[in-house]
């Protein structure tokens, strides 16, 4: 009877600490990526309005994320690109929007599951990040 309560205690406290590992890293994560954010928003045009503002930030907020999630690996940004990579110039804007909405099935495979709106957002933010 001991031996079966200790072996219960020991796996809920081995539960345990991987749920608080496992929390701490979400939370690790989540101030990073609050951090990236933070350090790539570009400045919002002082003629904008308080609201204008607030929906550019969001949008920009958006992208960031979307971009670090599922396009940064190859792309950069956040870290190292692949050498033959595109670094989206305007010209690879245009052409990648434009597979995307003619629906190319050699488009890439992460694209294809966004929508047209989360594409514009992740634009939005290379194009204004770029402008510096």
């Amino acid at each position: 009877m001991r031996r079966s309560f200790l072996l219960v205690t020991f796996i809920v406290t081995v539960c345990c600490v991987r749920c608080v590992s496992k929390k701490t890293q979400v939370q690790r994560e989540k101030a990073q990526m609050q951090q990236d954010i933070e350090r790539l928003l570009p400045p919002v045009p002082p003629s904008f309005s308080h609201e204008d503002s607030m929906r550019l930030i969001q949008n920009w907020t958006l992208g960031i994320r979307l971009y670090k999630n599922n396009c940064a690996s190859c792309h950069g940004i956040f870290g190292e690109s692949k050498d033959t990579i595109p670094n989206f110039s305007k010209v690879q804007f245009d052409d990648y929007k434009s597979a995307f909405l003619a629906k190319d099935s050699t488009n890439h495979a992460v694209m294809a599951k966004m929508t047209e709106e989360e594409l514009n957002d992740v634009f939005l933010f290379l194009i204004d990040i770029k402008r510096d």
